[in-house]
């Protein structure tokens, strides 16, 4: 989480974090080691690629690219409202091939708690960081820190509000702009080391139907 932050600083923020790790591995003390497991690396350039949720379902129609229903058929082109699933969203990155920074999502794909955008009340202040060849690497948004706001959207997501006593305390009795993100490690290593699964990243990877024994 971070404090008294603007939508736009929290984008930046990300920014520095992804290619400050960047540069950190590609230049530190274990450089031979990385560029051993991914000699093709190419360290992303800032700033990344903003692109508004919009322009991505734009990009996916302008491409032929169809949504499909729970059997796989394919049932028309996208349209404003629809969660764009991980598949054309990983093909659109890989397309593109470089980062995409995908912002505001519309306020009914997400959660209660993130705040609406001021130049356009149907889409929230949130983002999806994309990377080519693995897709999602970090999800964020800014936080509701008006109280009215915030139970309006508890009403919204038809949320009892009374378990999250806490959470609308800090709004009624003062907060601050804020937001706040979750860098997904696996994806993230996933991506520097150009591995084909997150599961050759995670220490005890989850296999389906297989029974977990020493």
């Amino acid at each position: 989480e971070c404090p008294f932050i603007s939508f736009d600083q929290l984008l930046d923020r990300l920014e520095f974090l992804i290619t400050d790790v960047v540069d950190r591995i590609t230049t530190g003390p274990f450089k031979e080691m990385f560029y051993e497991m991914n000699p093709g690396f190419v360290a992303p350039k800032k700033p990344f690629r903003r692109m508004r949720y919009v322009e991505a379902i734009q990009w996916l129609n302008d491409h032929g690219v169809l949504k499909k229903d729970d059997d796989g058929n394919e049932v028309g082109p996208f349209e404003f409202g629809d969660d764009i699933p991980e598949a054309p969203e990983r093909l659109m990155t890989d397309t593109i091939n470089e980062p995409i920074m995908l912002c505001e999502f519309p306020a009914e794909i997400k959660s209660f708690y993130m705040p609406r955008c001021s130049h356009d009340n149907r889409v929230t202040e949130s983002v999806d960081v994309l990377m080519p060849g693995v897709g999602e690497i970090v999800g964020g948004s800014m936080r509701i820190w008006d109280l009215q706001e915030l139970m309006a959207g508890y009403k919204r997501e038809e949320i009892d509000p009374s378990p999250y006593y806490w959470f609308t305390d800090q709004r009624k009795y003062g907060s601050y702009p804020h937001g706040g993100y979750g860098l997904g490690v696996e994806r993230f290593l996933a991506w520097l080391l150009n591995l084909d699964h997150v599961r050759e990243t995670c220490l005890f990877p989850r296999h389906y139907g297989r029974p977990c024994q020493p």
